[in-house]
């Protein structure tokens, strides 16, 4: 397993940290895709799921995580 740090608290796993720092309703493959994808670990873990109806709106409009936060 490899240690992770969210919100300045390490754990030995993704999984566990998941289960720990996820904001609800967060699945943990989607926090698992962020991470892939080069998100900072406290913004994988930290940023509510983008709602069904919104997600697919802008689908052929690439955005950086600041644009989509603002």
């Amino acid at each position: 397993m490899i240690p992770i740090t969210v919100n300045g608290n390490t754990y030995s796993s993704i999984s566990e940290a998941w289960r720990e720092e996820a904001v609800a309703d967060l699945p943990e493959i989607t926090v698992r895709w962020r991470l892939n994808q080069g998100w900072h670990e406290d913004h994988a873990f930290n940023t509510p799921p983008v709602d069904p109806d919104v997600r697919r709106t802008f689908a052929d409009v690439r955005r950086t995580f600041e644009e989509v936060m603002d």
